[in-house]
């Protein structure tokens, strides 16, 4: 995206500025003339305390909030720490949303994980105008309700305080940068990481969860920020809206794929006794394609090339939990 006057020397903050998405939405932000600054725990702000959000708000008073603060991970890290999920991001939305409005920023960006989305969606397609439509699934239910919590808190803030709050909704991000901890990782960081260890150390075959049958889409997460960064300058709707990719694979032609770019030739076996997660969700586009005139460029392939040139270079930092 080309800089434009709604962007220069405009004051942001961004949440989790220092995190997998955070920091590619910080990159974009410097890139188009303004002057972000992250807020998160690493930079001695607890969003956890609603005291500490609002001091740091005041203190730099941001025009615009982006908040890409979370603790979360993939189905492992879920089944180990459901109730400290729950509750770090259910605070931490609550309070730097409140602290935003007790600081009168202009525009608050509310980042909505696509888990938020109903379980078994209608014909596995995930439509704005059905995001509370029926329960969520439940090996991702303690961070979804957190995320709908938030588009509901967006929703009073607008009817009582005229807040300017927009929900954006992204569906499983992947790239350089994520958490490849066999605790923390998502499928298809996780993917990279047993084919690249396999290929290393000569092991015979692959072990994977599930049946292989459950079809994800995978949305880059430069193009997650792009999107992002798109939607603060042209959205101004209380619904909330999809930045997403629109198709997807399934976990078996996912892991084909990974193995043929990693070089990987040993055998790939499937592990039934655990789960598969929800078996179709893919995000609906038309919306976003009316609204932002745009859709995610990075080819899929491009993209796990990339994040495995990566994770080649970062190997030790990456496995870090």
């Amino acid at each position: 995206m080309e800089a434009t006057p709604f962007w220069r020397d405009r004051k942001v903050v961004v949440t989790g500025g220092r995190g997998f998405l955070g920091s590619r939405v910080m990159a974009r932000l410097q890139a188009l003339g303004t002057r972000p600054v992250s807020c998160s725990r690493a930079t001695g702000c607890d969003l956890r305390s609603l005291d500490q959000a609002l001091s740091f708000f005041q203190a730099h008073q941001p025009e615009l909030v982006i908040n890409c603060a979370s603790n979360q991970g993939g189905l492992a890290y879920q089944r180990l720490y459901p109730g400290t999920i729950f509750y770090d991001n259910l605070l931490m939305g609550a309070n730097t949303m409140e602290a935003a409005r007790l600081a009168k920023v202009d525009k608050y960006l509310n980042i909505i994980a696509g888990c938020a989305y109903p379980g078994s969606p209608r014909d596995g397609i995930l439509r704005e105008d059905e995001f509370e439509s029926g329960p969520m699934h439940e090996t991702v239910e303690n961070y979804g309700a957190t995320k709908r919590a938030a588009v509901m808190q967006a929703k009073c803030y607008r009817r009582q305080f005229n807040c300017n709050i927009i929900s954006l909704i992204l569906i499983n991000l992947y790239g350089p940068g994520e958490h490849f901890h066999p605790d923390r990782s998502h499928a298809l960081a996780a993917l990279i990481r047993k084919f690249f260890e396999a290929k290393r150390d000569g092991t015979p075959e692959v072990v994977l969860w599930g049946t292989g049958v459950a079809v994800r889409e995978w949305l880059y997460v430069d193009d997650a920020a792009e999107g992002i960064i798109r939607a603060a300058a042209q959205y101004q709707d209380g619904t909330p809206l999809n930045i997403a990719v629109g198709h997807g694979k399934t976990i078996a032609e996912l892991a084909a794929l990974i193995q043929a770019i990693v070089g990987y030739s040993g055998q790939i076996v499937y592990d039934r006794s655990k789960p598969d997660g929800a078996l179709l969700k893919t995000g609906d586009l038309t919306k976003m394609k009316q609204v932002l005139g745009w859709e995610p460029p990075t080819s899929l392939e491009e993209g796990i090339r990339a994040t495995l040139k990566w994770f080649e270079g970062n190997y030790e930092m990456a496995i870090r939990a």
